[in-house]
C-alpha cells in the first residue's frame, strides 16, 4: 500500500488529556481509511514562517491540519493574534490544503484570561485562513456565530472530536469517577494569591463530601486526572479520603475503560463529561466557562450542568438522586444524540480522505 505524505497537525501538545483524545478521534479515524502519517507541531510555539511553508510544508505535507482546543482566542504572543503562530500575510502561500477541525473560542465565566472578544486582527486573521480552507468544522454554537459574525461562511457545527472515539466494551461496576480541575486560579491553582489557594481549598473540601457521600452509599470512587497539574488534588484528596481510587494516565484508552466501568461521572473539566458522554456514562458537570455550557446545549443536556461558582456541593446531592433515577434514559439519549453526529463525522473523515487522495495525485 503506497504511503501518502504525512499530515501536518497543529494543535496544542500540553499534559492536558483533552487535547490528547481530540488527536487519538482525528488521527484513529483517518488512518482508518488510508495509510497516512502525522507530523505533530505544537500550534503556539512551533511557528510556520514563509520559509518553513514554501520549502517545508508545500513540498512535504499533503495537508495542513489545525484541530482542536480553543485556538480562536486572543493571543498575543502568536502573529496572527490568536493561537496559531504564522503571519496572516503568509496563508496565502501556503499550497497544500487547510482543514480546520474542531476548534472553539474559550470564555471563562470568571477571570476571563483570553481578553474578551477577539481583537480585530485575530478575526482578520481567523476569517482568512477559513476563506481558504478546504474544510472548517467548530465545536459548538457560540463559536459558529462568532465566525458567522466576522464573514466566515464556510464552516459547519460538529461535537467536539473526542466525542467520537470508540467506546470500550465492558461490565458496569457499581463505581463512580470524579474529576477536578486546577489549571487556573480561579479554579483553585495557588499563584502567591490567596483567592487560588481558597478556591482550592473550597473544590478539595466539596468533592471530599461528594466522595463520602458516595462511599457510604456502596460505591467505588476514582479521581480521573485530565492535567499533570491535577496529581496533588489527588494526593491531598486522598488524606480527606483514603478509600479514595485514582488513575492518573496519558492512555485515553485506558481512561475511555475506566468512564465505560462507571454508572455515572462528576466533573469540572470538559473532556471528563466529553469522554464520559463517548462511552454512554452519565454524568454531572460542574462547569466554569462557556464551552461546558455549550456542549450540554448540544447533547440537549443542560440539566447535568452546575456552576462551580454557585453552592454546588449541596446542588450536586439533589441532581444525583434524579440522575440514578434516569441513567437508563441518560443512557439511551447519548447514544441516539452520538448516532447522529457520528454519521456526520464519519463524512467529514471520508471528506478529508478524498481531499488529500486527490491532492496527491495532482
Amino acid at each position: 500500500m503506497k504511503i501518502l505524505k504525512p499530515i501536518y497537525y497543529y494543535h496544542v501538545q500540553t499534559g492536558n488529556r483533552g487535547d490528547l483524545a481530540i488527536k487519538e478521534s482525528i488521527v484513529s479515524s483517518i488512518q482508518k481509511q488510508i495509510n497516512i502519517p502525522f507530523s505533530f507541531f505544537n500550534v503556539k510555539y512551533d511557528e510556520l514562517t514563509e520559509q518553513r511553508i514554501i520549502n517545508d510544508l508545500n513540498k512535504n505535507a499533503s495537508a495542513l491540519m489545525i484541530a482542536g482546543s480553543g485556538l480562536y482566542s486572543n493571543c498575543s504572543a502568536t502573529k496572527s493574534r490568536w493561537y496559531f503562530n504564522c503571519d496572516t500575510n503568509l496563508f496565502s502561500k501556503i499550497t497544500v490544503p487547510i482543514i480546520l477541525i474542531g476548534l472553539g473560542c474559550n470564555n471563562n465565566l470568571k477571570s476571563d484570561i483570553f481578553g474578551g472578544e477577539l481583537t480585530d486582527k485575530a478575526k482578520q486573521s481567523i476569517k482568512l485562513i477559513n476563506d481558504l480552507a478546504v474544510i472548517s468544522t467548530v465545536r459548538d454554537q457560540r463559536t459558529y456565530d462568532i465566525l458567522k459574525n466576522i464573514g466566515v461562511t464556510n464552516h459547519e457545527l460538529m461535537l467536539d472530536p473526542a466525542c467520537y472515539l470508540n467506546a470500550p466494551r465492558t461490565n458496569k461496576e457499581k463505581k463512580v469517577a470524579i474529576n477536578i480541575a486546577q489549571h487556573a486560579p480561579l479554579l483553585g491553582r495557588f499563584d502567591g494569591e490567596k483567592e487560588g489557594q481558597k478556591n482550592r481549598e473550597k473544590n478539595l473540601k466539596n468533592f471530599a463530601k461528594i466522595s463520602n457521600y458516595l462511599i457510604e452509599k456502596g460505591y467505588s470512587v476514582v479521581f480521573v486526572a485530565h492535567d499533570a497539574l491535577e496529581q496533588s488534588l489527588i494526593i491531598d484528596l486522598k488524606k480527606l479520603v483514603p478509600e479514595l481510587k485514582y488513575l492518573n494516565t496519558d492512555n485515553i484508552n485506558r481512561m475511555l475503560i475506566e468512564y465505560a466501568k462507571c454508572e455515572f461521572t462528576i466533573c469540572v473539566k470538559m473532556h471528563s463529561a466529553i469522554l464520559s458522554f463517548a462511552v454512554g456514562t452519565p454524568f454531572i458537570n460542574i462547569y466554569y466557562d462557556q464551552k461546558s455550557i455549550e456542549f450540554l446545549k448540544m447533547i440537549k443536556c443542560t440539566e447535568l450542568g452546575i456552576s462551580i461558582f454557585s453552592d454546588y456541593c449541596s446542588t450536586t446531592s439533589v441532581e444525583l438522586f434524579r440522575v440514578l433515577e434516569s441513567l437508563n434514559v441518560y443512557k439511551l439519549h447519548f447514544n441516539k444524540i452520538k448516532e447522529y453526529y457520528q454519521l456526520k463525522f464519519d463524512n467529514l473523515i471520508i471528506k478529508i480522505c478524498q481531499l488529500i487522495k486527490e491532492n496527491e495525485t495532482l
